[in-house]
């Protein structure tokens, strides 16, 4: 990567930001033409931003995982890191959803981790209702020995 040294401008009033002159004009431009069908094609647009998914991963140092929600659905799911043995790359490994980890009624969810250190799970919360429940990985171990990992949810509750 180049090390470029930054250099102080002349003071043009821009503080320092300068727009070539060809983005300006289309800038004008997008502004002029912005009316009442741009605002609300921005309202849209904004909206769809919103539909889409939040992050968080648990507190403990152990739990090698990052949950996703689907903001509109509250759909969850949760992947982690592994590196297979003698294997140079990592892969991601996703689980599969379990009860209560599928699609929500329709809200504005999100994921909170707890502070408490130990825990592997996170909260989804449907910011429209107030309810709450704990997604995390449930391991069991089936009879051949091998253990089966599955992302499950608590029932919301408030």
């Amino acid at each position: 990567m180049r090390d470029f040294p930054l250099r102080p401008k002349q003071d043009d009033g821009l503080h320092g930001r300068h727009l070539p002159a060809g983005r300006m004009a289309a800038a004008l431009a997008l502004a002029a033409g912005l009316g009442i069908t741009g605002l609300a094609a921005t309202g849209a647009a904004q909206a769809q931003a919103a539909a889409g998914y939040d992050f968080a991963a648990p507190p403990s140092a152990q739990a090698n995982r990052v949950y996703g929600v689907n903001r509109q659905t509250g759909e969850v799911n949760v992947c982690q890191f592994e590196r297979p043995e003698a294997n140079p790359v990592g892969i991601t490994q996703c689980f599969t959803q379990g009860e209560g980890a599928g699609p929500q009624k329709a809200g504005s969810y999100t994921l909170m981790p707890t502070h408490y250190e130990g825990e592997t799970g996170v909260f989804r919360v449907n910011r429209d209702t107030g309810e709450m429940s704990i997604c995390y990985v449930r391991e069991t171990t089936r009879t051949n020995g091998t253990v089966e990992s599955t992302l499950l949810c608590t029932p919301p509750a408030r």
